[in-house]
């Protein structure tokens, strides 16, 4: 494909997340969203006073066939996906798909979507930005060089509950930087919202179906992280990553960044070797960065064969951690191996 090529981009949902995902466009030079799918009229004469010039449709498949686009943008819940990413692997002139996470509320989806994808090359990318972040790389690569030593153990906490809409985020995250594999989860979910303790709103409502919680998940390099999100957890979004040599722990945007650490590796059960705090500068990093950067990873995956970093198979590993965080609470927090048995591949959850 020639080098001038101005990638011609359709979105669907423009709604929440969705104006996110159009405006990031803007940061690609060379490509361009000239199209939208909304089945709300505002919201499509909304785009159309913030996108000059751009088409709209009511209806997706009325914009596959009408807009000549080469990128779909999905940016509807999950429940939506399905028929979308069907139809825009079936379209003749897409090349890539670009869905929100979470890929899907079954694994069965997932998979289906997958092999549509493969069986007309399709592109599939889903929207783990902290894959193409450059303060979470620089987190991955310096736990691979050993600046916390052999990695033991972490902690996780985010507020506003929701395992799989929230789950989704911060369980892709830390298989990333881990560079590792889940291979057991372990939790207990609660669904109960007591507005004694918070406010009634949207989000809370929420969390009758797509609950809080706390878990236990092993990964294949015997890592442990402990998450908590239940429901009345409101601070600060926090990650703490252990080893034997030290630890860094940071909030979700960076603004809070420690990383304490010793010269050698420790074995001692006192903790008797200090650690001392030690400089760790955080790349510039914002929403934009990310997502474009996923952005123009596509088109490197279009023009040159590249593998995508947040592929269909990386999303299904996330969803596989929310099936069996419902699963092994379903079980009275039984552990759950994983990756899960096909057995597991038609629950369907309602995430939002």
């Amino acid at each position: 494909m020639a080098n001038d090529k101005v990638y011609r981009v359709g979105l669907v949902g423009f709604r929440g997340r969705g104006r996110g995902l159009a405006n990031f466009w803007n940061a690609v030079p060379n490509a361009k969203l000239v199209a939208l799918a909304d089945d709300v009229k505002e919201h499509c004469d909304e785009a159309k006073e913030l996108f000059p010039g751009i088409q709209t449709f009511n209806s997706h498949k009325e914009m596959l066939d009408n807009a000549n686009i080469d990128i779909l943008t999905v940016g509807t819940r999950p429940k939506y996906r399905p028929p979308i990413v069907k139809d825009g692997a079936e379209t003749e002139s897409v090349k890539a798909i670009y869905v929100e996470k979470p890929i899907a509320n079954s694994l069965n989806e997932a998979t289906t979507m997958i092999e549509q994808c493969k069986k007309t090359n399709t592109v599939f990318t889903i929207g783990n930005q902290r894959r193409w972040c450059p303060a979470w790389t620089k987190l991955r690569n310096s736990i691979k060089e050993g600046f916390i030593g052999r990695p033991t153990n972490g902690y996780v906490f985010w507020a506003t509950s929701r395992v799989g809409s929230n789950g989704t985020h911060f369980f892709d995250a830390i298989n990333f930087v881990l560079d590792s594999t889940p291979v057991e989860a372990i939790a207990k979910l609660d669904n109960q919202v007591d507005l004694t303790k918070m406010d009634d709103s949207p989000l809370t409502q929420g969390i009758k179906e797509d609950p809080g919680g706390l878990g236990i998940v092993t990964y294949d390099n015997d890592m442990r992280i402990s998450y908590e999100f239940m429901p009345d957890t409101t601070n600060d979004y926090t990650f703490i990553f252990c080893g034997t040599k030290g630890r860094i722990e940071f909030n979700n945007d960076f603004s809070y960044v420690e990383y304490r650490a010793r010269d050698e590796d420790s074995r001692s059960f006192r903790g008797n070797a200090k650690l001392t705090t030690r400089n760790f500068e955080i790349p510039e990093t914002s929403d934009e960065i990310m997502v474009s950067n996923g952005y123009k990873e596509i088109i490197r995956c279009i023009e040159n064969g590249e593998k995508s970093s947040s592929s269909g198979e990386v999303g299904i590993q996330a969803l596989e951690l929310i099936v069996a965080f419902h699963l092994s609470s379903e079980a009275g927090t039984k552990p759950i191996n994983l990756p899960l048995p096909r057995s597991a591949h038609n629950k369907t959850l309602n995430i939002t």
